[in-house]
């Protein structure tokens, strides 16, 4: 099993939250799309910790890899583009 206890979920749930804004989707359209429930996405938007395969699930609809939103990747990215 991978782990994601690395992963940034606020992040990651303003990324989707984003998305679903500007394709105004409701969170229950993001949840039919990525085929996961829809607590899953709540959750998500309100950064909290999901499971592996609903990450898995948002990553690929927000074309990023999970590795993306990793908290000491999210730190380099902030260093290098201030």
């Amino acid at each position: 099993m991978t782990t994601h206890s690395g992963t940034d979920f606020t992040v990651l749930g303003m990324y989707l939250d984003r998305k679903r804004i500007l394709l105004r989707l409701s969170q229950h359209d993001v949840a039919r799309i990525c085929d996961v429930p829809l607590d899953d996405v709540r959750r998500a938007i309100d950064g909290k910790r999901i499971g592996p395969n609903t990450l898995r699930a948002f990553c690929d609809w927000l074309e990023r890899s999970p590795s993306f939103f990793n908290t000491h990747s999210l730190t380099a990215k902030r260093e290098t583009y201030p």
